[in-house]
């Protein structure tokens, strides 16, 4: 118990942790100050989504009049233009549309996205796919179902939009970069200072040095997701309420389904939580290995980016993925699409299971070593 509060001591009172605090704070604040400041462009980039579907929309109807200038009896370009010319209209009632009355914009893009699955049936030809035109029917459905107004994906200003956003940055790169920079040197350091060498004169059992390094290092990653999610919480105030029960769409054996934005936060930070975990474990082993910080940190990376690549990018059965222990590296998709039965928290029995093998590994290594 010594040892680990030694351990935690280390790490909590460097300057180090200091300052990765307060970078994690001000980059959080910047990133809500950044944006308040786009809260324009959200209007504006909607409003040329709509002009670009009124231009494709008036480009046919001029194409259909001077085809039936040519054969006025041509019965398949008719239909096509009078459904056309429906569309049309439903484009500028949205084009003429407040942004603030989310409702009725919804039920007017449904309206329009029916009408071209009609159109696209009718044999005519529109710039918006299949799949595209489902997914936005089915997310216009939720938010009108629900009554929750719907929020920029990425310059939200709602409290939990915000926080996805926070979350989402945290998930995909900054877990891994954190880690690396807090704790990359934890135990290889020792050897290079040979300071290991008092660790191993002192009356403790040697594996209890890998124990409290890894429990240490453990405690301050949750310490610093606290942090940020704090930072966060606290910046978002100044933003709106919005609603936790925001719907998050994911795909389901092939459906458009849907979780909340809580479910899809939690179930996020377990898998990368987790992974965490297992990371920290396999750094303490190539520590032992290399005893050198930067021969370590590269041949965690490497493992990092040759595991997740080997089934990020070949084609494995649905039963892999009990198996993988590197998928939630960058686990957005893999919270997104879940196909073929496969779920979210398939790979976290095997990181467990990794993890303590990794740990019995670092204990058995360090107990057969001697001082240098």
């Amino acid at each position: 118990m010594m040892q680990f509060a030694f351990e935690l001591k280390k790490i909590i009172f460097s300057k180090k942790l200091l300052y990765i605090y307060l970078l994690l704070i001000a980059g959080v604040a910047l990133l809500f100050v950044r944006n308040v400041t786009f809260q324009s462009y959200i209007e504006k980039e909607e409003t040329e989504r709509i002009g670009i579907l009124v231009q494709n929309s008036q480009n046919l109807n001029r194409m259909y009049s001077s085809t039936l200038e040519q054969d006025p009896e041509d019965k398949d370009t008719q239909k096509l233009k009078v459904i056309n010319s429906s569309m049309l209209e439903k484009l500028y009632e949205l084009r003429g549309m407040s942004m603030d009355k989310w409702k009725n914009r919804a039920t007017i893009e449904n309206a329009f996205l029916e009408q071209v699955l009609h159109f696209k049936e009718e044999g005519g030809a529109y710039d918006l796919p299949v799949g595209e035109i489902n997914k936005m029917l089915a997310k216009n459905e939720k938010h009108l179902a629900e009554n929750i107004k719907p929020r920029h994906a990425t310059y939200s200003m709602a409290l939990p939009n915000f926080l996805k956003l926070v979350v989402d940055l945290f998930m995909n790169f900054g877990a891994m970069i954190i880690l690396v920079i807090l704790i990359g040197e934890i135990l290889a350091s020792e050897f290079e200072t040979y300071s290991i060498n008092f660790l191993y004169t002192q009356p403790i059992k040697k594996g209890t040095i890998i124990t409290s390094k890894f429990f240490s290092s453990v405690l301050v990653y949750f310490l610093t997701l606290f942090v940020l999610l704090g930072a966060a919480a606290l910046v978002g105030l100044f933003g709106f309420k919005g609603k936790y029960k925001y719907p998050v769409m994911i795909e389901r054996n092939g459906e458009v389904d849907f979780i909340t934005i809580v479910q899809y936060m939690v179930q996020g930070l377990t898998v990368v939580s987790v992974t965490v975990i297992m990371v920290i474990a396999l750094l303490l082993v190539y520590s032992l290995l290399f005893k050198h910080t930067l021969s370590t940190v590269f041949a965690l990376l490497a493992t990092m980016l040759a595991g997740y690549g080997l089934f990020a990018f070949i084609k494995w059965p649905s039963f892999f993925y009990w198996l993988n222990p590197f998928q939630y590296l960058l686990p957005e998709e893999r919270l997104l699409v879940r196909n073929a039965g496969v779920d979210w928290y398939q790979g976290i029995p095997v990181i467990l299971l990794l993890t303590v093998i990794l740990l019995l590994i670092a204990r058995k290594k360090i107990e057969t070593s001697r001082i240098s």
